[in-house]
């Protein structure tokens, strides 16, 4: 079985939207969001700009527009509304960090063979620091997190290992940039916590293997789940 953050996440957020979404094969259904779209397209910018021989601002605005998703938008409005929020978000980075500096890798996509399952997913940036070390570095364009959530994100022990397995690097620094607020928060992974990530990522893919029985499970993410209106349980809360 081929697990990634999002599929992991999705089966632990509900089964049955796991099961929706993976076995039944319903993902027609699943409409863009704003928020989404905006997301990709401010990744797909920064990922271009560093590997641009001339980085300034009107550079990182352009690749912006280049790469702008135009999907998920109610109207020209609302799209624009977005659109101001992802300059703005772009812009503060630009003001706060050196880009003059060349990440070792951005976009780096992994496939690695664990125990008895393959894991994927695709990393931001990795940068080597001074001391020969490396810094893992995740952007997020929705809501910060506390550093007790950064200190136990199941998505950075994910992408730590894939890449370990797949290039051999321990990064010793993991760091989420909050482009909503211009925020970094950093944190580490021991080898125990690690241990102790597989483990529950494995035990994960063996309930997703055997479940017969796709519960519902009612989350903060119900109102807005594509799949609300074939939930029995989602159905009749409302009523």
């Amino acid at each position: 079985m081929k697990v990634s953050h999002f599929k992991l996440s999705m089966f632990l957020e509900c089964p049955l939207k796991y099961k929706f979404y993976y076995i039944d094969n319903l993902k027609e259904q699943c409409k863009p969001k704003p928020y989404h779209s905006m997301g990709i397209s401010v990744h797909d910018a920064l990922e271009k700009f560093f590997s641009q021989p001339q980085r300034s601002l009107d550079v990182l605005h352009n690749l912006l527009r280049k790469h702008w998703v135009r999907q998920g938008y109610s109207g020209r409005t609302e799209e624009r509304e977005w659109g101001l929020k992802a300059l703005a978000m772009l812009t503060n980075f630009y003001h706060s960090v050196d880009v003059h500096t060349q990440p070792e890798m951005m976009e780096e996509s992994f496939e690695v063979k664990l125990d008895g399952f393959i894991l994927n997913g695709r990393i931001d940036r990795v940068d080597k620091l001074s001391d020969g070390s490396y810094e893992l570095i995740d952007y997020k364009t929705g809501s910060p997190m506390t550093q007790e959530e950064v200190n136990s994100d199941l998505q950075m022990s994910i992408y730590w290992l894939g890449l370990y397995h797949q290039h051999n690097i321990a990064p010793k620094k993991l760091t989420f940039c909050f482009l909503k607020n211009n925020t970094t928060l950093t944190t580490e992974r021991s080898l125990e916590q690690i241990e102790e990530k597989m483990g529950f990522i494995k035990k994960a893919v063996v309930e997703m293997e055997e479940t017969k029985e796709f519960k519902p499970r009612l989350n903060r993410f119900c109102h807005f789940c594509d799949f609300a209106l074939l939930c029995p349980l989602f159905v009749a809360v409302q009523k």
